[in-house]
């Protein structure tokens, strides 16, 4: 999506008075940095309506994600029982020793990522000792063994997708909100993503890996970060554009030129909008592409259920594409404006 790049140029300024106006404006406005996109688009939302005096009625508090119940999520698979004889003739070969570990308490009450590295080393393991063992009836029996293991594993991925703590954080949870510092932890939680998708059929990576990706996710939580910007800024913009929408059109431009009042909305739309809350945007658009091919893949995937594929749907399509309608109906407000009273496309104090 494509943003407004830059803003309109008032008429060069005609008297003293109205120089030092303009000035004292700008600087009152530059005073505002590394304010968090909240606070930004509250200001910004103050400054039109002082400039306007009018009264813009707040948005709504965006609703928190609603990231989905586990036990909704959760499928219980199916156990494998071996019998004592069977057990004992598997400890010719390494998979002995993991079917016992497995039969521990600490084994019965593993974590989602400790489960699904375990039944991803149990078929290696069955497939090695398929291999070694010469009695034909217990060789089938591991080839069979391990047909069944291979459907389930699509299963134990998908609980851990879904209702690892980790992942339920990065997916539903997150404090803080996209800003325009540059964020070192978000390609490394892409790239996290990308890794949890990849290993639901690659058999070479370890448990410590996982749960390393895991725990950038959770560190990171940038998926809950973006959503929950996106919410924000569609409930800022949407709010303003309502009332803007009546309001802007009244404004007066005599002989196509700029009034006094129009040029320091103009200065207001210019360094709050296009310098603090546009370019959170443009991150905000940058991190939804670069995670959109694994959004993609999951909401396709017959694995996962379907609260958590409409949740990541209804983040990643429906409330994306309500905010990027709120933007593009929010710059043709001002973009309308501008063009009627010959504004020229330049940053203020351009020449």
């Amino acid at each position: 999506m494509s943003m407004v790049a830059e803003v309109l140029r008032p008429m060069p300024v005609r008297n003293a008075k109205k120089c030092i106006l303009l000035t004292v404006v700008i600087l009152l406005l530059c005073s505002c940095t590394n304010a968090d996109i909240r606070d930004d688009l509250q200001e910004y939302q103050q400054r039109v309506a002082r400039v306007l005096e009018i009264t813009l009625p707040d948005p709504a508090p965006p609703t928190a994600l609603a990231y989905p119940d586990a036990q909704s999520m959760f499928t219980a698979v199916e156990s494998f029982n071996v019998n004592l004889r069977e057990f004992y003739r598997l400890q010719e070969c390494e998979l002995g020793t993991l079917v016992a570990q497995r039969n521990t308490a600490l084994g019965k009450t593993a974590h989602p990522s400790q489960r699904y590295a375990y039944e991803v080393t149990l078929l290696k393991q069955l497939q090695q000792c398929s291999d070694s063992i010469e009695d034909p009836a217990l060789k089938q029996k591991l080839r069979d063994w391990r047909q069944a293991k291979q459907s389930q594993r699509s299963v134990f991925w998908a609980n851990l997708i879904q209702t690892s703590q980790e992942t339920r954080a990065a997916l539903g949870r997150s404090t803080t909100l996209l800003n325009t510092e540059a964020d070192s932890d978000a390609g490394a939680a892409i790239s996290a993503l990308g890794f949890l998708n990849k290993i639901k059929s690659d058999q070479e990576f370890s448990l410590s890996e996982l749960e390393r990706e895991l725990k950038v996710l959770d560190s990171s939580r940038l998926p809950a970060k973006v959503w929950r910007t996106q919410r924000y800024i569609t409930g800022y913009l949407e709010t303003m554009s309502e009332s803007l929408a009546t309001r802007l059109p009244e404004l007066s431009c005599p002989a196509g030129k700029a009034s006094e009042q129009v040029e320091i909305l103009r200065n207001v739309f210019y360094l709050f909008f296009i310098e603090k809350i546009q370019p959170v945007g443009s991150k905000l658009n940058q991190y939804h592409y670069q995670m959109m091919p694994v959004w993609e893949q999951w909401i396709n995937s017959d694995a996962l259920s379907q609260p958590f594929k409409m949740y990541i749907q209804k983040q990643t399509q429906v409330e994306f594409a309500r905010y990027q309608q709120a933007i593009r109906q929010h710059v043709t407000l001002w973009q309308t404006l501008f063009a009627r009273c010959n504004l020229s496309p330049t940053a203020p104090g351009s020449n």
